[in-house]
């Protein structure tokens, strides 16, 4: 059975790590199905313009509340697909400072999904 997304009639998603390639093509998927797509990331997509792939495209810093407070307000929706890298040497070297990096982004998506519902 192949995967359909429903309907989106207008509802606000986030989507964190928006200019990735698996953040992008969610984004473009949500988009085509009538989602108000925000996406947010440090980076432009290298590949698409933001209109092509959501409505809005906030260039920030998710580990700034902030941020992520902004991105995720009155969204029904909050895709974390962030996650802070490099090559494989880079990330051998430095794994607990990408463990914070990347866990202080989910705390604070998760923290701005919570308030985002009140």
């Amino acid at each position: 059975m192949p995967f359909t997304v429903p309907p989106g009639s207008g509802k606000r998603v986030c989507i964190g790590g928006g200019a990735n390639f698996i953040g992008s093509h969610l984004a473009k998927t949500l988009k085509q199905n009538s989602y108000h797509v925000i996406c947010v990331d440090w980076v432009q997509n290298e590949f698409m313009k933001p209109d092509e792939f959501c409505d809005e495209f906030i260039l920030g810093d998710l580990r700034q509340l902030s941020v992520c407070i902004g991105a995720t307000k009155d969204c029904v929706h909050v895709y974390n697909l962030t996650a802070d890298m490099g090559s494989m040497g880079f990330i051998e070297s430095n794994q607990s400072v990408l463990t914070y990096i990347n866990t202080s982004i989910s705390i604070n998506m998760l923290e701005a999904s919570h308030r985002s519902l009140r």
